[in-house]
């Protein structure tokens, strides 16, 4: 069984991944056996780095890849947010299309730097990498922070925008991570199931629960609504991540063998812990209902009456 070395195994998706590779490899988690950070491989000839979170940043995988002398392979989790969210993207996404993370979301740039760096490192000797892209991770009960956030968010929608979904499912990101280092997988690949959500499609799924319409601009309430759903510090500036399609292809992984288990459907369902108000009756929905279309007729009203204010004081 050969040697990995494996490097941002916190957290859930860096524990479920690990069990999968320890699987097919003799796994040295270089976080668990770094205490003085000096990121000692073990002599691996094969890098695995998992994740990147608001403390772990690119910086980290900069001084892991100082380390890496003799390493000839790489195979890193990114994530497609790298690609941002425009209005002008394609859907699906491909490989090719230029990396253009959106500046608010600190995340995915750091994201897009990591790529950067694992690039620089394979131009300086004979060495290959993988660079995957999963669509937003879940799974039972927690996923990945950009995952939980989209899971989250998906009941908002700022004015009219309605973009399509994805999800994949943690063990099918884990699958991936264990081809890309068993093939020594050189280039980026996204990890994604077949297809994505339609609104509709994520309507349905959300059944009876409210749509939550938001006006623009509102970047920092969305990300503080978001941050109460998922009851700890989420990644901020989630905005043009829930107003444009950011959906991505999988047909390169799929041409080296790889093969989703589980649909976005069935990934959302499988993550979803609902809202709080799932767990109302028809009554209470329907006064919860009635209380939401008061306040908005409200906050019309104040709107108007503070817009007639200021053309009568122009005057």
């Amino acid at each position: 069984m050969s040697r990995i070395a494996v490097s941002g195994t916190g957290g859930v998706i860096g524990a479920r991944v690990l069990q999968w590779l320890a699987q097919s490899f003799d796994v040295l988690d270089v976080d668990a056996a770094d205490a003085d950070s000096q990121h000692d491989l073990g002599g691996a000839e094969t890098l695995v780095h998992l994740r990147l979170t608001r403390e772990v940043t690119s910086d980290r995988v900069r001084r892991v890849l100082a380390a890496a002398d003799g390493v000839r392979h790489l195979t890193m989790v990114s994530s497609a947010s790298v690609y941002g969210a425009w209005p002008n993207h394609p859907t699906p996404i491909s490989e090719d299309l230029p990396v253009r993370p959106n500046l608010e979301a600190s995340w995915a740039v750091h994201h897009a730097d990591a790529e950067r760096m694992v690039l620089e490192w394979c131009d300086q000797g004979d060495r290959s990498a993988a660079i995957l892209r999963p669509a937003p991770v879940v799974s039972s009960g927690l996923g990945g922070p950009i995952g939980e956030a989209m899971l989250a968010a998906a009941p908002i929608r700022t004015g009219s925008d309605d973009p399509p979904v994805q999800f994949l499912h943690l063990d099918d990101l884990a699958s991936a991570v264990v081809l890309a280092t068993q093939r020594r997988l050189s280039g980026v690949f996204n990890v994604a199931p077949d297809g994505w959500l339609s609104p509709g499609e994520l309507r349905a799924l959300l059944g009876a629960r409210p749509k939550i319409r938001l006006p623009m601009p509102l970047p920092k309430r969305l990300d503080r609504y978001v941050a109460r759903r998922v009851g700890h510090a989420a990644p901020e500036g989630l905005l043009p991540y829930t107003r444009y399609s950011w959906v991505v292809a999988n047909d390169r992984l799929r041409a080296e063998g790889w093969e989703p288990r589980y649909s976005s459907a069935q990934a959302f369902v499988i993550a979803d812990v609902g809202m709080p108000w799932d767990d109302l009756n028809a009554r209470q929905r329907q006064y919860a209902t009635l209380l939401g279309a008061g306040a908005a007729v409200a906050a019309g009203g104040w709107a108007a009456a503070a817009w007639l204010r200021r053309s009568y004081a122009l005057r």
